[in-house]
């Protein structure tokens, strides 16, 4: 009778797993936080909305250029990532001008162009205000970070957010810089990115 209590068990257990992991596992998506302010560079204040894209439909958008808005963002790619975008290594990377760091990035359905750029004094302003309430080394190690990486800025984004137009909202421009940040994003209120040139598929 214990052998068949433990059988039952051991079933019911399996079965728990497998839907656990049906419900559970998500297509890969690239998200940014909604409630951003653009004058921010898209950081979100509050973090209390999150837009999110599977990967998977981008084949449906168009890829347009940024025209009436700033594509300019606080998404960070890192010295070494950089690096290895201008060596032309990463997955799905043209480069376009490896002196002004520009690239565009092409598979899957999706197509954007970036440059990569050093952030401006205006970014650190911003990071002295988000932790004015900080420790100073906090302060230091955001600081550092920018100042040892790159921003990204967006010249041609897929209009995933309004795609019934033939325009470029800045949801679009942050959703592809989303793609090319770095995993972890150290400034508050931007959305950890997906580092999709690293992914070989």
């Amino acid at each position: 009778m214990l052998n068949s209590f433990i059988r039952r068990f051991v079933f019911a257990a399996v079965l728990l797993v497998l839907f656990g992991t049906a419900a559970f596992s998500d297509d890969p998506t690239v998200s940014i936080y909604r409630d951003f302010d653009d004058g921010l560079f898209g950081r979100s204040l509050y973090r209390g909305v999150v837009f999110s894209v599977k990967l998977e439909s981008f084949n449906r958008y168009v890829s347009l250029p940024v025209k009436d808005v700033d594509g300019l963002t606080a998404y960070l790619v890192s010295m070494d990532r950089a690096e290895y975008l201008a060596a032309g290594l990463g997955d799905g990377i043209t480069v376009q001008d490896k002196k002004n760091r520009l690239f565009s990035y092409e598979k899957n359905g999706i197509s954007i162009s970036f440059s990569l750029e050093k952030a401006p004094e205006d970014l650190y302003e911003e990071i002295e205000r988000t932790y004015s309430k900080n420790a100073a080394d906090v302060i230091r190690e955001v600081t550092e970070s920018y100042r040892n990486g790159y921003v990204v800025r967006i010249l041609k984004a897929e209009n995933v957010y309004r795609p019934q137009f033939s325009s470029i909202d800045y949801e679009d421009i942050l959703i592809s810089a989303a793609l090319i940040g770095n995993y972890f994003q150290p400034l508050w209120g931007i959305h950890d990115g997906n580092d999709i040139t690293a992914v070989v598929n």
